[in-house]
């Protein structure tokens, strides 16, 4: 008889007596006996059938028993995990959307009390061509280009027919090839690009990318474009009633917030090897213009660390000691009998290089630019990470722009994904000095975003 002991330690620990336990353990699993009927058990046991009905409610209820523990350990990480995701995710007010205001700025260089905007517009109604405003508006202009300022009601009538004839002709027809037709005329201009990168004129180190390898770039949905750039505006109102905006100051402040700030930008970093110790000689200029204390950088490289750091002063500092593998005060005392090695102080120094003090991750340069037309300062980045720069307290979220569709896609959705790619490769084209047709560019973001994700135009993506 070969009997599992771990079997017969749970039927006695489930109230099963010692001799009916190790019978019914012989070279069985638990998994084995549990399914045992009450007449297998009385079989194996050599018992009446009240004693294995007994025994068999015994293992029925252990089992029911562990379902409903598991069931309920189930339901606990559900909630548990639900409540992780929804602390994670920050909850962000909406903006306000004025649909007049964003209607009044699409049409502001449209005259509606011009003549022949009137006459169009009249014939336009009475034939019900359903011309849009830009329509008619395109029309009066093309008729002023050509000297004409008035225009009788007949022609007004033949020219609206005319215009609804060649947006008949316009239209795509059934089954046409129409991406066909979009590869080729986006493809044909992308020939004519240069491969180039254009320097922003007055924007101090910004580059962005532009030409073939930017619209590869899109096209391909990279995660992460060769040179990340944010335009970050505000909204918030000071102290005194005045915008945010207005006050280069503040914005500033609000750019060293954003910029990532790491220890050799406000220090001079020395190693000696002979004291085992490191050394950071704050630079009070840099520190102004990051908005950073001294106490405020030695508290930080503290609990970054987790070493114990030493100042020349409590209150304002302006040098700074670390000692690899001293957490506490205390520890000061061993160093002379137990230093720390070279490898070690090695290794700190690159962690104190390569340490975030402030700002925000994937920002390496934020530089405040204006003020604009409109007499605002805004700032302009180097990286991005909308989700976080959303977050802060008076940045205008409806306004602020990055050129990372990946970024927007998981921030906005797939609407505004969608909207961006045709932004930027119309930027792009028009960079360039190409026209190309905009239905061509909407084809292209359709097609990437269709399934309510990014994908890319090739075959790891629509094609794949």
């Amino acid at each position: 008889m070969v009997v599992k002991s771990a079997t017969k330690k749970k039927l006695m620990d489930l109230g099963v007596e010692e001799e009916y336990a190790h019978k019914l353990a012989d070279d069985k699993k638990w998994d084995d006996v549990k399914v045992l009927s009450t007449g297998e058990i009385a079989q194996i046991c050599g018992i009446d059938s009240g004693t294995s009905q007994r025994i068999h409610e015994i293992m029925s209820n252990s089992i029911k028993s562990s379902r409903a523990s598991a069931d309920k350990s189930e339901k606990t990480v559900v909630r548990r995990r639900k409540s992780t995701r929804s602390r994670r995710a920050k909850s962000m007010p909406l903006e306000d959307y004025d649909k007049f205001a964003k209607l009044e700025s699409i049409m502001r260089d449209i005259d509606k009390e011009d003549e022949l905007f009137i006459k169009i517009s009249s014939a336009s109604e009475n034939l019900n061509a359903n011309l849009t405003p830009r329509m008619i508006s395109d029309l009066a202009l093309g008729l002023q280009a050509r000297g004409e300022k008035k225009i009788t009601d007949a022609k007004a009538k033949k020219l609206v027919e005319k215009a609804v004839e060649q947006a008949g002709l316009a239209k795509a027809v059934p089954y046409e090839a129409v991406g066909i037709t979009t590869a080729q005329s986006i493809g044909e201009p992308g020939t004519q690009m240069t491969m180039r990168t254009f320097h922003y004129a007055g924007v101090a180190t910004v580059n962005v990318t532009q030409g073939l390898p930017r619209i590869i770039e899109i096209v391909d949905a990279r995660k992460v474009p060769k040179t990340p750039t944010m335009i970050i505006y505000t909204n918030e109102l000071d102290s005194k009633g005045k915008p945010l905006s207005t006050n280069e100051k503040k914005i500033r402040n609000l750019a060293a917030s954003i910029e990532t700030t790491t220890a050799t930008d406000i220090a001079t970093i020395d190693v000696d090897v002979a004291q085992r110790n490191i050394s950071l000689q704050l630079n009070a200029s840099n520190m102004r213009l990051k908005n950073m204390s001294g106490a405020e950088v030695r508290d930080k490289l503290s609990r970054a660390l987790r070493l114990y750091v030493q100042a020349d002063n409590e209150d304002k500092p302006k040098s700074l000691r670390i000692v690899p593998g001293v957490s506490k005060e205390d520890d000061l005392a061993n160093i002379a009998s137990d230093p720390p090695t070279y490898t070690a102080l090695l290794q700190l120094e690159d962690k104190i290089k390569k340490l975030r003090l402030k700002g925000l991750p994937g920002i390496s340069r934020a530089n405040v630019q204006g003020p604009s037309d409109s007499g605002e300062y805004y700032i302009s980045t180097i990286g991005s990470n909308l989700g976080k720069v959303s977050e802060f307290d008076g940045v205008d979220r409806s306004r602020t722009y990055t050129n990372n569709i990946i970024e927007i896609y998981d921030c906005l959705g797939i609407e505004a994904a969608r909207q961006a790619i045709i932004n930027e490769m119309l930027d792009t084209l028009e960079g360039a000095g190409l026209e190309v047709d905009v239905r061509h560019l909407l084809m292209v973001s359709d097609v990437m975003t269709n399934s309510g994700q990014v994908r890319a135009i090739g075959r790891h993506g629509v094609s794949g």
